[in-house]
């Protein structure tokens, strides 16, 4: 008879593998910097699309948000193949050669897919509201735009100002709380909560891959303890981050001045 593991032991083994595998995401995100730039993108189009989705039908959005994950996949699975291919020949080899660009090119293929499929379900979307706009969605939708790109641009201050030396947490919490809000603001109005979700977890991998590669930094430079454990050092302020400003967001839409925004 084949061996039975104890209940137990095969909850920690499957416990170690999402562990393990959040392991390989969060190297992918410090390592590749196609993988940062993907995100980012995936953070802008993701929001763009709450901010319109009054005028997108639910399944092409659904598209949408299939594609848009399946590019940074790619992304993992091509840094997979680059890893074991300078594990097995550190030496230059035409066939690695080849194995890493077909690998490269596979991830060209689906960014490429992915931006056809975008402008596909997004464009004609704008184009019928900025030609026919509805009466009383106007302001709807343009509070969530605003609300789109401050999820972006708070990523791009905290990008700009980390290597400040006295800036870098002050705008790490900033960035945290208001990515958290603005997502709340502009989901909850769009009635799209597992958007919400994704750009939460997006915008906790990208803002925490910035802090990890700037606590090396700082580690060299000796402006923080050696020993500090820099992979997931940052999230220990993104994530109460975001969830604050994500519950401010939401006391905002539902009991504060942005109210009158859910009866439409």
């Amino acid at each position: 008879m084949p061996p039975t593991h104890h209940p137990m032991r095969a909850t920690r083994e499957l416990g170690r593998s999402f562990v393990y595998a959040f392991e390989g995401l969060l190297y992918t995100m410090h390592t590749q910097r196609n993988m940062r730039f993907h995100i980012f993108m995936a953070i802008l189009v993701l929001a763009f699309n709450v901010s319109f989705s009054d005028y997108i039908p639910v399944d092409e959005r659904a598209l949408l948000l299939i594609v848009i994950c399946l590019v940074p996949a790619f992304e993992i699975v091509n840094t997979s193949i680059e890893s074991q291919a300078d594990y097995v020949g550190a030496d230059r080899h035409e066939l690695i050669k080849r194995a890493k660009d077909t690998a490269a090119a596979a991830v060209l293929v689906m960014a490429l897919t992915a931006m056809a499929v975008g402008g596909y379900v997004l464009l004609p979307n704008f184009i019928k509201f900025f030609r026919a706009p509805t009466p009383g969605r106007i302001t709807s939708v343009g509070l969530r735009l605003i609300m789109s790109v401050t999820v972006g641009g708070s990523i791009l201050v905290f990008w700009i100002f980390r290597s400040v030396k006295h800036l870098f947490f002050p705008t790490l919490v900033m960035a945290s709380l208001a990515a958290g809000g603005t997502t709340a603001v502009m989901c909850i109005i769009g009635r799209d909560p597992s958007t919400a979700v994704a750009l939460l977890f997006l915008c906790a991998l990208e803002l925490n891959a910035f802090a990890r590669a700037e606590f090396e930094v700082r580690i060299h430079k000796e402006w923080v303890r050696p020993d500090l454990p820099f992979e997931v050092e940052g999230l220990k302020l993104i994530a109460p981050g975001l969830l604050l400003g994500f519950l401010g967001g939401a006391w905002v839409v539902w009991w504060g001045p942005f109210a009158c925004y859910l009866a439409r």
